[in-house]
């Protein structure tokens, strides 16, 4: 899954590090946004991974006691806990990180509070997430990742993966990224109708 994004940094902006994506807005009265685009995504899968992104140095020391890892928050996963799967990543010129990840079937973890618990995190609430927090399709082959109560990126490896997301939701797009994201797609439209244009796609 991690090789169909080749290139993208974990704990980076993830709408900045690859060509097909959209960033919208949240807001701290507006989380169920998030949930309502995570619940669209999913509609034709039954699991997702789910992955937490911690720092490995002190940087992890400035949040609050009450801002937990994604996977000891209480309120969002499962009683029994899931099997994980771990990675160090040690980026040359920036702090490593691990990469905690599981399968779980969509209906198994409460996307509403996780994202609500994202959301806190800056704004003083409880419970908080102090991790990065990705859900990722591999069968759509997409990536979502609430940065914080402001907004959220979707990231896939083409364009017809998001065309639905895209008008569905259209009007939550972030206002500085709306011309870049409407020009992105009005031009994969084009070529629908129009299959002698090109759109740069990824494989």
């Amino acid at each position: 899954m991690f090789s169909r994004f080749a290139g993208v940094e974990f704990g980076g902006d993830l709408f900045s590090q690859w060509p097909v994506g959209l960033r919208f807005e949240v807001g701290l009265e507006h989380v169920w946004r998030a949930a309502e685009i995570h619940e669209f995504i999913h509609r034709r899968s039954e699991d997702c991974i789910l992955i937490s992104q911690d720092w490995l140095s002190g940087d992890a020391d400035i949040w609050e006691e009450r801002c937990t890892p994604l996977f000891s928050t209480p309120g969002v996963l499962p009683s029994a806990p899931p099997q994980f799967q771990t990675v160090d990543v040690l980026p040359f010129d920036h702090t490593p990180y691990r990469l905690i990840w599981t399968r779980l079937p969509l209906h198994s973890f409460n996307a509403a509070q996780m994202f609500q618990a994202i959301a806190n995190r800056e704004r003083g609430g409880i419970p908080a997430i102090r991790s990065g927090v990705y859900t990722i399709d591999d069968r759509a082959v997409l990536i979502m990742h609430m940065y914080d109560d402001r907004g959220l990126d979707i990231i896939a490896a083409n364009a017809a993966t998001l065309l639905p997301v895209y008008e569905r939701f259209g009007g939550w797009i972030l206002d500085n990224q709306r011309h870049k994201i409407d020009l992105r797609f009005k031009e994969f439209v084009r070529t629908l109708e129009d299959p002698t244009s090109e759109v740069r796609e990824t494989d």
